[in-house]
């Protein structure tokens, strides 16, 4: 059976708190004193080139500190006690280099929690689709499915909240883990709704053990469901009251890494006025030109891909992920939405002081429509892709003969996007993504496409592709690999890291390990 992975926690300074973690079995607490520092045999042993997963520092800023931090800290694993952050830590290039950052509590036992909340490896968020909710029998509105990422309610539902909806399905609380809950929906008219939320603990008979009510105000932000000792079941309800149009879509579920950031440490979310999210983690590496945006592919757990595979270009990396509908939603959306896309990549771009094309966009799959759809308005230096999706009206189509069952993703995209299924919606849907790409100017821009060649998803991608690139005398470089979408992702992946090395090494004068040898 294969071991979990060990949370390496380092404090530096303050009151050893390692016995509060001595009930966390995977958790490897380490504890330094200031004055351990400067020792050689204790700085050889727990210092020189350690890696740890979490720093707490409780203690003034100092030059040992800072050169035993300069060992030792990788972006936003480093939190300093707030009562000893100021201007010396503020002002030291390390702390912006590395996101080092301050951090905050009321009480020294909010304190020891937050730490203990945070202590886990790794990432994990879920859904509850509404396609497992009940309508209330006694509403006598309009109701009806849309797909499998919306049920839609129009009608009159009284003055007072009344029980709208229940869902069959549950999400699941995981002990000794703050858990993040963040609901879909939009209403228009006078329509108001609130979300009851209750734990019902692992092995107990029907008794409850926590109940969140939400509504108002406290729906503009994710509900944080506090840290408790045991597993539960988390089952959910809604009322509704006014009238109008009630449009509730999936119901999320995260580990939180709290203020600290969403998924993983660094994380960061944005969400639009339709409360639709995207996610983004940026990496400063080694703070020279390019900077790496990667758009995470298909996948059902919301939180990052790639995060290891862009760390190993040892560049500054941006990953961008789409946790709507079952796998993603191609990165389209609302024009905020959109726009806001292309603000983080800008404002990352900005912080470093690299140039507009310092600059390449990548993804895989789901990700390459991201890479291809943005680079096309953003003109970087490369965009490096992988099984290029870029027909999503078609791949929704295909659905019928060529995937039946499989990837209905494409038609709850379509159904969002354009309200139908027609062979004109699906034309539209096409159309977004070559209208982007035929205004475009990207003659500046190298392309390097992996593809298969019976891709059963998107089989005209490359043969579309490549005459509109090359009327716009773009470079293109480009792999043909022998079958269907997910015959050969190894092969793509490799290709995928290839051309990624080879643009580093041509462009800006990257040679990387790989390529050394």
């Amino acid at each position: 059976m294969k071991m979990a992975r060990k949370y390496k926690v380092l404090q530096i300074g303050g009151n050893d708190l390692s016995s509060h973690f001595l009930t966390k079995e995977e958790v490897v607490f380490q504890f330094l004193t200031t004055r351990a520092l400067e020792d050689k045999a204790t700085y050889n042993e727990y210092l020189n080139d350690k890696t740890y997963d979490l720093i707490f520092v409780q203690t003034a800023y100092s030059q040992p500190l800072m050169k035993a931090l300069q060992n030792v800290t990788t972006p936003y694993n480093t939190y300093i006690d707030q009562q000893f952050w100021g201007s010396k830590f503020k002002s030291e290039p390390l702390v912006r280099e590395r996101m080092i950052r301050p951090f905050h509590y009321k009480t020294s036992e909010e304190c020891i929690h937050k730490l203990l909340a945070l202590s886990f490896s790794g990432q994990y968020g879920d859904k509850i689709a509404p396609h497992t909710c009940i309508v209330n029998s006694r509403f006598k509105g309009d109701a009806y499915y849309d797909g499998s990422h919306a049920i839609v309610l129009t009608g009159d539902f009284g003055k007072d909240f009344k029980p709208i909806l229940s869902w069959q399905n549950y999400l699941v609380y995981d002990r000794e883990k703050v858990i993040q809950i963040w609901p879909e929906y939009t209403v228009t008219g006078r329509v108001e709704v609130s979300f009851t939320l209750r734990l019902l603990d692992f092995g107990t008979a029907g008794k409850f053990s926590r109940e969140f009510v939400l509504k108002g105000e406290e729906l503009k932000h994710p509900l944080e469901i506090p840290v408790a000792d045991e597993d539960a079941y988390i089952l959910i309800t809604a009322k509704a009251k006014g009238s109008g149009t009630l449009r509730v879509g999936a119901i999320h579920k995260r580990w939180s890494r709290m203020e600290m950031g969403q998924c993983i440490l660094g994380g960061e979310r944005y969400v639009d006025e339709n409360r639709e999210e995207f996610f983004h983690y940026f990496d400063p590496g080694d703070l020279k030109p390019p900077l790496n945006v990667y758009f995470s592919g298909y996948r059902t757990a919301e939180g990052f891909e790639g995060f290891y595979m862009m760390r190993k270009f040892k560049t500054p990396f941006l990953l961008i992920a789409d946790p709507r509908v079952e796998g993603g939603a191609f990165y389209l959306g609302s024009k905020s939405f959109e726009s806001n896309i292309i603000k983080v990549i800008q404002d990352k771009l900005k912080f470093l002081g690299f140039k507009d094309d310092d600059l390449i966009l990548s993804g895989l799959s789901m990700g390459s429509f991201g890479a291809l759809y943005y680079g096309a308005q953003l003109k970087p230096a490369a965009i490096v892709v992988g099984k290029p999706l870029v027909n999503i009206g078609t791949i929704a189509e295909c659905m019928r003969l060529k995937r039946p069952e499989e990837f209905g993703t494409a038609i709850d995209v379509l159904m969002k996007n354009e309200k139908a299924m027609d062979a004109d919606a699906i034309q539209r849907l096409n159309r977004r993504f070559w209208n982007v790409l035929e205004q475009s100017n990207i003659k500046e821009t190298t392309v390097a496409v992996s593809y298969m060649e019976d891709d059963d998803y998107d089989i005209e991608a490359f043969n579309m592709l490549l005459p509109l690139l090359s009327r716009q005398h773009v470079r293109v470089m480009s792999r043909s690999i022998p079958g269907r979408h997910n015959d050969d992702s190894a092969t793509i992946t490799n290709w995928f890291v290839n051309f990624y090395n080879m643009i580093l090494e041509s462009r800006f004068g990257r040679v990387t390990h790989e390529r050394k040898e």
